[in-house]
C-alpha cells in the first residue's frame, strides 16, 4: 500500500500529502509500525523534492506520544499537528505563486470540535484556498465494524460545520464517501475487516486539485497484496483438492453451509486457502425458534428451577429448536434421553 502511495506521489507530482489519522492502530504502536512510517516519510520526501506532508492523530493514536519532535520535523516539511489548541495556527503552503492555508483539527469530542471550528472560521484568509484536515465522525456517514463504535449520536459532528472551507480532508470512517458538499473521506487505503471489504471493495487514495472555483477530486485505486474475501459453500466443495485457485493468495473467511457441524475443518481448508483467517459454520448459528421464548417444543413453559430429567429433556428440545429451527426427531430425542440416563446413573 505504501509503495503504491510513493508511486502516486512521484507520478502525479503531488505538492501536499495529507494524513488525516489514524496513523497507527493503537496508542502505543509496535516498533515495526513506527519504523515503517518513518521509512515511508523519508522516502517520500527524497522522491518528491519540496513535498509538504501534514498529519494529525486519530482516535486510535496517542497525541502526546506523536507530538515528540514535531517542531524539528516541521523544518523538514513534515507538520505533525497533535493539539486542538494549535488548530488556529494555519500551515501556509506556497506553490507556483499560489497560497493555501491548511487548518488542522485532530480527534476531539463533538463539543470541542464545534468550539474549535468556531475559533478557526473568523481567521480564514480571503483570496486563498482554506483547507481543513480533521478526524471525526460526520453525521450521516456510513461506518463499518472496523471503526470503534459510539453510543448514539453524541460523538457525531454536523457537516454544516465544514461550510466556508474550500476543501475538508477527513479521517476516521473507512468507507470512501462525501460529508456535505466540500468534505470527503478517502476511506482506509486497505480493508481491515471482511465486512468492510464487502461493503467497499475498491480501496485507494483521493487526489485533490484545488482550483479557483473549488476542487476537483480523482480516486486512485490500488491493488492490495492480499485481498479480504468471504467464501460460502459446503465443506466438500471448499476442501476439494485444488478448488478455488484464484483465492490462494487472499485472506479468506469461510462460512460452511453444511446442515451438520464439521469437525476440525480448518486444516483441510488451508490446503486450498493458506491464508485462512476464520471459519464459520451455519450449523452453529442460531435459528429463531417457531414458538414463543421460554416455551419448549410442546409449548409449555420450562421452569428454570426444575432440574429433574423431564426439565432437562425440555431444555434440550428448546435448545435444539433454537439451533436447528425445528423440534428434534423422535430418534434424536430418544438418543439424548438415553445419554441423559447414563450421565445420571454415572453421577450417583
Amino acid at each position: 500500500m505504501l509503495e503504491s502511495a510513493l508511486a502516486i506521489l512521484v507520478e502525479r507530482r503531488v505538492d501536499v500529502l495529507l494524513v488525516a489519522g489514524d496513523i497507527y492502530d493503537r496508542s502505543i504502536p509496535q516498533s515495526e509500525a513506527i519504523r515503517l512510517f518513518d521509512d515511508f516519510l523519508t522516502r517520500a520526501v527524497e522522491a518528491v523534492p519540496g513535498l509538504v506532508a501534514i498529519a494529525i492523530p486519530g482516535n486510535h493514536d496517542s497525541a502526546a506520544r506523536l507530538s515528540f519532535g514535531s517542531g524539528l520535523l516541521s523544518r523538514a516539511g513534515f507538520y505533525l499537528r497533535t493539539r486542538a489548541e494549535d488548530s488556529i495556527l494555519p500551515i501556509i503552503v506556497k506553490k507556483g505563486g499560489e497560497r493555501v492555508a491548511f487548518w488542522t483539527l485532530p480527534f476531539v469530542d463533538a463539543a470541542a470540535f464545534e468550539a474549535a471550528i468556531g475559533r478557526i472560521k473568523p481567521l480564514l484568509e480571503s483570496g486563498i484556498s482554506n483547507v481543513l484536515i480533521a478526524h471525526c465522525f460526520a453525521r450521516g456517514g456510513s461506518s463499518s465494524e472496523s471503526e470503534r463504535s459510539f453510543i448514539g449520536t453524541a460523538e457525531e459532528v454536523s457537516p454544516s460545520l465544514f461550510e466556508g472551507f474550500a476543501y475538508v480532508a477527513l479521517g476516521h470512517l473507512h468507507r470512501r464517501q462525501a460529508a456535505g458538499s466540500v468534505a470527503r473521506y478517502p476511506g482506509s487505503p486497505l480493508a481491515y475487516s471482511f465486512s468492510e471489504a464487502a461493503a467497499s471493495p475498491e480501496k485507494g487514495f483521493l487526489l485533490i486539485d484545488l482550483t479557483s472555483e473549488g476542487f476537483a477530486e480523482e480516486f486512485l485505486p490500488i491493488s492490495p497484496l492480499h485481498r479480504l474475501v468471504r467464501l460460502e459453500g459446503r465443506f466438500a466443495d471448499l476442501s476439494a483438492p485444488g478448488a478455488f485457485p484464484e483465492h490462494r493468495g487472499d485472506f479468506v473467511e469461510v462460512r460452511l453451509s453444511d446442515p451438520l457441524p464439521v469437525l476440525d475443518p480448518a486444516d483441510p481448508l488451508k490446503a486450498n486457502f493458506p491464508n485462512l483467517l476464520a471459519v464459520r459454520q451455519a450449523a452453529f448459528e442460531r435459528v429463531e425458534a417457531p414458538w414463543p421464548d421460554g416455551a419448549g417444543a410442546s409449548g409449555e413453559p420450562v421452569a428454570p428451577e426444575r432440574r429433574d430429567a423431564s426439565a432437562v429433556l425440555s431444555d434440550f428440545r428448546s435448545f435444539y429448536a433454537e439451533m436447528k429451527g425445528s423440534p428434534p426427531e423422535p430418534e434424536t430425542e430418544a438418543l439424548f434421553a438415553e445419554l441423559l440416563k447414563e450421565a445420571d446413573d454415572a453421577s450417583r
